[in-house]
C-alpha cells in the first residue's frame, strides 16, 4: 500500500477471533521495504540495522525537504488550507512514527553500533528540523495564508497558530538585526546552560567520616564507600550518598557537616554563570515581545503567567502552614528528646521524619516488597484501567521487539470491540539500555484527508531488576507507584483521539500533560478514600500476592498504614518543594532579583521560620532552573493539585467509577491538545478547578493521624490535647452556596440516610445488589423476602450441609425471582443508580440482613453474586424438585427507595399478571 492510499485493510489482532478494520499506511517505511511489526502500525519499524537506520534518517530528511519547498512555491493568489496547511500538518503525522524509529534505539538497542548510528541519526533530523523552523519562504506562505482569515475547523486553526509560532519564536517576525539577536541570545543561553551543570558534574568535592560518625548508615552503604589507610569513609557529594547521610545517620554534626559541604557545590563558578543565564533569558523574552522569562515561557501553558503562579504557590503554602507549623512541632520534641537543647536545622528534617515514621508506622518495606510480583502489579493496573476507562487489554505476540522480554499489547474500546493502539513494555534493566523510567509515543493519533487513521503507538520503559536466575525480582513500593503513574501517560497517549498527530499522544499542554498520571496514583493508595472511613484498600489487595503464594494479598493493617504513610509530613514536604518553585518563578520574572539573598529571604518565610543551611546558597547547584524547568518548576505540583481535584469531585468513593472514567476519556484525553486544558477541566468538573481538594487531603489527614501521635510517649501534651479537641469536633461539610459567584460557603452536618423499614414476620430478608459485568462495584437495590423454605435453610446455614444449601441453593431461587422480572428491575435500578445507564450487561447479588440490622446489610463488603442465567439452565428443574418453585419461596422485590420510583399506571394485563 502507497502512502497516499487509504483503502482499508482487515487486521487481526491478539485475539484470533478479533479482526478489525483499520485504515493504515506504509509512508517512507514502504519505499525502504521495513518490516511491519504490529498490525495495523506499517511505519513501526523496531529492530532496523545501524545502516538502516542512517538511510532512513536520511529519507526523512529528504522527504521533509521536498514537501517545504512545495508548500513555499505555491502562488500567493492560489494559497488555501489544502496547498499550505495540510501538506505539513499531514508530512508531521507520517514522519513522527519514522522519526521515533530512528531516535529509539539509542536508550534501548542492546547494539553499540545501532546506539551509535541512532545518535547520529537524531543529531541530524534535529539539524534539519530546526532549519525548515528558520524558513523565511515557508513562513512568509504559512503568514499570509493565516492573515486571508479562511474558515477552517477550530483544531486546524489551533494548528495553523502553532505553525506561525514555530517560526516566530526563531524570530522570523522580526527584523534581520533582531533576529541575529535572538540567535546570538539563544546560542548563549545554551552555552551557559551546559557550563551550569558540566560544573556540577565534574565537582570532585568529598568529605571523610569514621565509622562512628557515620552512625545509623546500614553496612552495604559503608561498604560501597572507598576506605582511606586511616580507616576513614570517603564520601563524594553525589545525590544518592547524600540523601542517605541525612535521612539515616545519626550523628546531627554529620548531617550539618555534609548538608553545608552539598549546598556550597560551585557557588564560586555557577552563580556568576547563573546570573547571566538569567538575564540573558530576559533579554531573549523583550526581543520576543514579552515584559519577562517568565511570561514567556508560560504563554503557551495553562497557568499563563507568572502572577497566577505565584497566587497558585502562595495559596498552597498559606492553606499548609498551619500544618506544617504542627508537623515541625512534632520534629522539633522528638529531636529535643533524643539530642538535648540542640537547635534544630534544614539538615534534620529528612532524619527526623525517618525517624517519626519508624515510630508511627510498622512497615518492613522489604518485607512488603515480598507482595508485589510484576505480573501481578501488572495484571492490576490493567484490571483498574479497563474498568475505569472502558477499555479492553490483549497481549499480542508474533511481532517483531528488539529484546526477547519486550512484550506488546493492544487497547480496545469495551464497548464497540474497536482498535484504540498499541504499546510495548520494556521494563527490565539490560546493559545498553537507559537507566530512567519513561512513556516514549512512537506513533500519535492522526486522521488524514483521504480517510485514512493512523493508530497510536505507546513505548512504556521501566527499570525493573531480574535475580541471577533470570526471574523477575518483586517490585518496590515506590517502584508500584511509579508504573502506576507511568501506565498512565499510555492511556492519556491511546485515548487521545486528537485529528492532528501536533495535538494527540503526549503532545498536550506540560502543566496538563501529569494530571492524568497523577490522578491514576490515587488508586494506589486511596482506593477508599475518606479519612474517616475503613483503610484498606482494594486496589492494594488486587496488585499485591505473596512471591511464593499469590492468593495472600497484603493484610488489611499494611494496606491502612501504606496509606498513612503516604500523607505523612505531607505539609512540610509540600513547603520544601513550593520554596524552590518560588524561586525559580521570582528569578525568571523579576530582572533585579538577587540571587545571593532571594533564597536567605524566602527560605525562613516559606519554611516557617528555618533558615537555610548555614553558608549555603542553593542557587549554585539548582539544575531544574537552569534547563529543563525554567520558570515550570511548579508544573509537578500544579499537575498533583488539580489531579487531586479530580479524583475528589468525580471519584470520591475511591471505586473507579466506569460513568466518570468514560467522561474523563471522552471530555478530558479524548480532545488532546487542541483544546484549551483548562477549558477541558471545567467542561468535566463542571466548574473552575480548585486547590481545596489537595488541601483538605492533607490537613484531614493529619486531623485523623495526630490522635495516634499523641499516644506515643515521645510527643508532648500539646499534642494530646489536640486529639482531644479533634475527637470532640464536630464534622463539618463545606459546600459551595447557590447563587450568585462569591457568596460565602455553607456548612451543614450531613445526616445518615434513613434506613428502610422492614416487617418482622419472621421471615429473613435479603438485599439484592446490582453491578456492571465489567465493573466489580455492588450498588444496592432491593429487598426480598424469604418464605418459609427459605427460612428453613437459613436457620441450617451454620451446619456443614446447610452451608452448601445456604450458599448455592437460596442463591439460585433468588436468581429465578430476578430473572423473570429482570427488564423492570433493571429500569429501577437505572433510576436509582444514574451510573449503571452505560451499563448492556448485569450481574446480581445478595446479603442476608441478620438480626435486623440493615445498615449492615447495605455494605458492598461480602456480597454473594448470583449465577448467570446461562449457569441457571441447568438446575431449575432440580431447584424445583427439592424446593417447590423460587415464587413459593421468596416474595416480590420490594424497594430500597420506594419514594423515588416513578409510579406508572398498569396497563390491563400487567393487572391481571
Amino acid at each position: 500500500m502507497t502512502e497516499n492510499e487509504g483503502n482499508d485493510k482487515k487486521i487481526e489482532g491478539s485475539n484470533p477471533k478479533k479482526k478489525l478494520n483499520v485504515v493504515t499506511f506504509t509512508g517512507a517505511a514502504g519505499l525502504l521495504g521495513l518490516a511491519v511489526s504490529l498490525p495495523g502500525c506499517d511505519t513501526i519499524c523496531v529492530n532496523l540495522s545501524a545502516k538502516e537506520i542512517l538511510d532512513l534518517a536520511e529519507e526523512i530528511i529528504h522527504k521533509s525537504t521536498r514537501v517545504h519547498d512545495t508548500v513555499a512555491l505555491v502562488s500567493l493568489d492560489k494559497l488555501s488550507y489544502e496547498n499550505v496547511v495540510l501538506p505539513l500538518a499531514e508530512l508531521e503525522a507520517r514522519q513522527l512514527s519514522l522519526i521515533q524509529c530512528c531516535v529509539f534505539p539509542k536508550m534501548l538497542s542492546p547494539h553499540d553500533n545501532v546506539r551509535k548510528a541512532s545518535a547520529e541519526a537524531e543529531q541530524k533530523i534535529d539539524a534539519h528540523m530546526l532549519s525548515c523552523r528558520k524558513r523565511e519562504d515557508v513562513y512568509r506562505i504559512i503568514k499570509i495564508y493565516a492573515a486571508k482569515g479562511e474558515s477552517i475547523a477550530p483544531e486546524a486553526k489551533c494548528y495553523l497558530q502553532c505553525l506561525v509560532r514555530d517560526f516566530e519564536d526563531n524570530g522570523l517576525n522580526l527584523t534581520a538585526i533582531k533576529r541575529e539577536e535572538v540567535e546570538r541570545l539563544t546560542n548563549e543561553i545554551d552555552e551557559l546552560s551546559l557550563r551550569y551543570i558540566q560544573n556540577l558534574n565534574e565537582d570532585g568535592s568529598c568529605l571523610f567520616f569514621t565509622e562512628d560518625e557515620l552512625s545509623g548508615l546500614p553496612l552495604e552503604f559503608l561498604q560501597s564507600l572507598e576506605k582511606t589507610q586511616n580507616k576513614e569513609f570517603r564520601l563524594t557529594l553525589e545525590s544518592r550518598n547524600v540523601a542517605a547521610i541525612l535521612e539515616l545517620c545519626k550523628i546531627a554534626k554529620t548531617r550539618k557537616t555534609v548538608a553545608m559541604a552539598y549546598g556550597k557545590r560551585c557557588g564560586d563558578t555557577n552563580i556568576p554563570v547563573l546570573q547571566r543565564l538569567v538575564h540573558s533569558r530576559h533579554r531573549l523574552a523583550r526581543v520576543l515581545g514579552y515584559a519577562h522569562f517568565a511570561d514567556y515561557a508560560l504563554d503557551r501553558r495553562m497557568s499563563k503567567t507568572s502572577m497566577r503562579v505565584i497566587r497558585f504557590l502562595e495559596d498552597i503554602s498559606s492553606s499548609l502552614t498551619d500544618l506544617a507549623i504542627r508537623e515541625f512541632s512534632i520534629l522539633k520534641d522528638l529531636k529535643r528528646k533524643e539530642e538535648g537543647e540542640i537547635p534544630f536545622g534544614v539538615e534534620d528534617l529528612l532524619y527526623y521524619i525517618k525517624r517519626v515514621e519508624e515510630l508511627q508506622f510498622d512497615l518492613d518495606f522489604g518485607d512488603i516488597r515480598q507482595y508485589f510480583p510484576v505480573s501481578l502489579v501488572l495484571s492490576g493496573i490493567f484490571k483498574i484501567c479497563q474498568d475505569l476507562f472502558g477499555i479492553k487489554i490483549e497481549e499480542v505476540t508474533e511481532v517483531d521487539v528488539w529484546y526477547h522480554d519486550v512484550r506488546a499489547f493492544a487497547i480496545f474500546d469495551s464497548g464497540s470491540g474497536k482498535l484504540l493502539g498499541y504499546f510495548y513494555l520494556d521494563m527490565f534493566t539490560r546493559e545498553g539500555k537507559c537507566n530512567h523510567s519513561c512513556v516514549m509515543a512512537l506513533q500519535n493519533n492522526a486522521l488524514f484527508s483521504n480517510g485514512a487513521c493512523q493508530i497510536p503507538v505507546a513505548l512504556l520503559i521501566a527499570q525493573f531488576a531480574k535475580d541471577g536466575s533470570g526471574e523477575a525480582v518483586p517490585l518496590g513500593f515506590s517502584e508500584v507507584v511509579n508504573l502506576f503513574h507511568e501506565f498512565g501517560h499510555v492511556v492519556q497517549h491511546i485515548c487521545n483521539r486528537a485529528s492532528f498527530a501536533r495535538f494527540s499522544g503526549l503532545r498536550v499542554d506540560p502543566d496538563f500533560r501529569e494530571i492524568p498520571s497523577q490522578l491514576l496514583e490515587n488508586w494506589q493508595t486511596d482506593y477508599n478514600s475518606g479519612i474517616s472511613r475503613c483503610y484498606e484498600s482494594f486496589t492494594l489487595k488486587l496488585i499485591s500476592g505473596y512471591r511464593q503464594d499469590i492468593t495472600k494479598p497484603l493484610v488489611d493493617e499494611v494496606c491502612k498504614t501504606l496509606k498513612r504513610w503516604r500523607y505523612s509530613f505531607s505539609a512540610l514536604k509540600s513547603l520544601q518543594e513550593i520554596l524552590y518553585c518560588l524561586f525559580d518563578q521570582i528569578i525568571y520574572s523579576d530582572d533585579d532579583a538577587d540571587l545571593l539573598q532571594l533564597i536567605r529571604s524566602l527560605h525562613p518565610k516559606v519554611m516557617i521560620g528555618l533558615p537555610v543551611v548555614e553558608g549555603t546558597n542553593p542557587a549554585s547547584c539548582f539544575p531544574r532552573a537552569v534547563i529543563g524547568s525554567e520558570a515550570t518548576c511548579y508544573s509537578r505540583l500544579w499537575s498533583e493539585v488539580y489531579a487531586a481535584d479530580i479524583f475528589a469531585s468525580k471519584f470520591g468513593d475511591g471505586h473507579p467509577n466506569l460513568y466518570a472514567g468514560l467522561q474523563f476519556r471522552d471530555k478530558v484525553l479524548a480532545p488532546g491538545g487542541g483544546k484549551e486544558p483548562m477549558e477541558l477541566l471545567t467542561s468535566f468538573l463542571g466548574r473552575e478547578p480548585s486547590t481545596q481538594a489537595f488541601i483538605d487531603s492533607r490537613t484531614n489527614y493529619r486531623r485523623f493521624e495526630e490522635v495516634g501521635l499523641a499516644r506515643h510517649s515521645l510527643f508532648s501534651s500539646r499534642t494530646a490535647c489536640r486529639e482531644t479537641a479533634v475527637q470532640q469536633r464536630r464534622m463539618v461539610f463545606v459546600v459551595e452556596a447557590k447563587g450568585k459567584k462569591g457568596m460565602a460557603a455553607r456548612q451543614y452536618q450531613r445526616t445518615p440516610p434513613p434506613m428502610p423499614k422492614i416487617e418482622d414476620d419472621g421471615n429473613p430478608r435479603f438485599v439484592i445488589f446490582i453491578r456492571m459485568a465489567n465493573v466489580y462495584l455492588w450498588y444496592p437495590l432491593s429487598i426480598i423476602a424469604g418464605g418459609t423454605t427459605a427460612k428453613i435453610m437459613v436457620a441450617a446455614k451454620d451446619n456443614l450441609l446447610g452451608k452448601y444449601i445456604y450458599k448455592d441453593t437460596i442463591a439460585r431461587n433468588i436468581a429465578a425471582v430476578i430473572y423473570r422480572d429482570e427488564k423492570e428491575i433493571q429500569k429501577t435500578a437505572i433510576k436509582q443508580h444514574r451510573v449503571l445507564r452505560t451499563a448492556t450487561e448485569f450481574r446480581y447479588g445478595y446479603k442476608l440482613v441478620e438480626n435486623g440490622n440493615m445498615r449492615a446489610a447495605l455494605s458492598t463488603s461480602d456480597v454473594i453474586e448470583l449465577p448467570t442465567q446461562d449457569q441457571l439452565k441447568t438446575v431449575f428443574d432440580k431447584v424445583k424438585d427439592y424446593f417447590g418453585d423460587a415464587k413459593e419461596s421468596f416474595g416480590k422485590l420490594s424497594s430500597l427507595n420506594p419514594g423515588t420510583d416513578e409510579k406508572t399506571e398498569e396497563t390491563p394485563d400487567e393487572k391481571a399478571k
